[in-house]
């Protein structure tokens, strides 16, 4: 298959989602318990701070970033936060248990997006659940479209990420197909992201690497 077909991979993959509520952690003990939100997934506030490590799964090269709730924007009408990381800016708003993520003037390999829209959790579905958003992309006269399938995968669970136990985890599995001549050909399972509940994203397991989180700092 060629290269370009491929593109999904790294550019979906690398629109991830961060969350929280007011609270620091420290590397020691149990994450502290956050009260239930109608968002709790995502209860994004200002001025909060998260710092994740990704660990190439080959090379074993570590890299760190952070990301910041920088304040809120106006998107058709609707308010989404502003979360900006050391490469990208994303944008995120939550309605009754569904969480909407957008980015813009995104690229990859020649291929380019004004924006790219999608649900990437809902937390209000049983597990095993099974939703579906489409992205396009351009590449001079080439147009493609990607099918993106996620699947609630694992929910209510514990997951121990670094010394710390997350409680009230959701996991979801992002896979993805593309028309190639008119024939659908899977693009495999692209990432599957873990959720806490009070915090937000924990953790992004990929072919080629893993992201965690290390620490946040969530301000009122």
């Amino acid at each position: 298959m060629p290269q370009k077909y491929f593109w999904p991979l790294a550019m979906i993959s690398g629109l991830i989602l961060w969350a929280a509520c007011k609270k620091e952690v420290s590397r020691e003990g149990e994450p502290p318990t956050a009260p239930a939100t109608t968002c709790s997934y995502a209860p994004y506030t200002t001025g909060s701070a998260y710092n994740f490590e990704n660990v190439n799964n080959s090379t074993k090269d570590t890299t760190r970033f952070s990301v910041n709730i920088t304040g809120d924007t106006i998107i058709n009408g609707l308010v989404y936060k502003k979360l900006a990381s050391d490469t990208a800016t994303t944008y995120d708003h939550c309605d009754n248990g569904s969480y909407h993520q957008m980015v813009r003037g995104i690229s990859y390999e020649g291929y380019t997006a004004d924006s790219v829209m999608s649900i990437y959790l809902k937390d209000n579905v049983p597990a095993g659940a099974t939703w579906s958003d489409t992205v396009t992309v351009k590449n001079g006269a080439d147009q493609q479209t990607v099918y993106l399938t996620y699947t609630i995968t694992q929910k209510g669970v514990v997951k121990k990420v670094y010394d710390l136990d997350y409680t009230d985890v959701i996991g979801v599995r992002l896979s993805a197909t593309v028309k190639v001549l008119g024939i659908p050909v899977s693009l495999g399972t692209l990432a599957t992201n873990y959720y806490a509940k009070g915090v937000g994203l924990i953790q992004i397991d990929q072919p080629t690497d893993t992201t965690r989180l290390r620490d946040y700092n969530i301000e009122p």
